[in-house]
């Protein structure tokens, strides 16, 4: 018993732990665009990036996006048009107030 209520414990600890807001969708394949993106803090203010991807060739449809949150934070990722099934994608990253941005997006083809 002792051991399910320590196992239990632990779980819950090192799901609080890992409190990112990561964007998975679709599935991987041939990776067609890679991005780092680091933007610093700015106090009581918060930031945002908006990341294009487009391919003239019509024959390369996303499959998958990864939008990865690297500092851990509470920052947020949302595709806002196109991405999976699409030729295009538009993702817009926001931090928190006063917090900045470190992600990793990366998209499929």
């Amino acid at each position: 018993m002792s051991f399910v209520i320590r196992f239990g414990i632990i779980a819950v600890l090192c799901i609080a732990a890992y409190n990112a807001e990561d964007l998975i969708v679709g599935t991987s394949g041939t990776l067609a665009y890679s991005d780092n993106v680091k933007i610093s803090s700015i106090p009581l203010s918060t930031r945002s990036k908006n990341i294009f991807y487009n391919t003239q060739d019509t024959a390369k449809i996303i499959k998958g996006l990864s939008v990865v949150d690297l500092a851990k934070s509470k920052a947020r990722a949302t595709v806002t048009s196109g991405g999976v099934g699409s030729t295009y994608v538009n993702i817009k990253l926001k931090s928190e107030r006063g917090e900045g941005l470190n992600y990793l997006v990366q998209v499929y083809v």
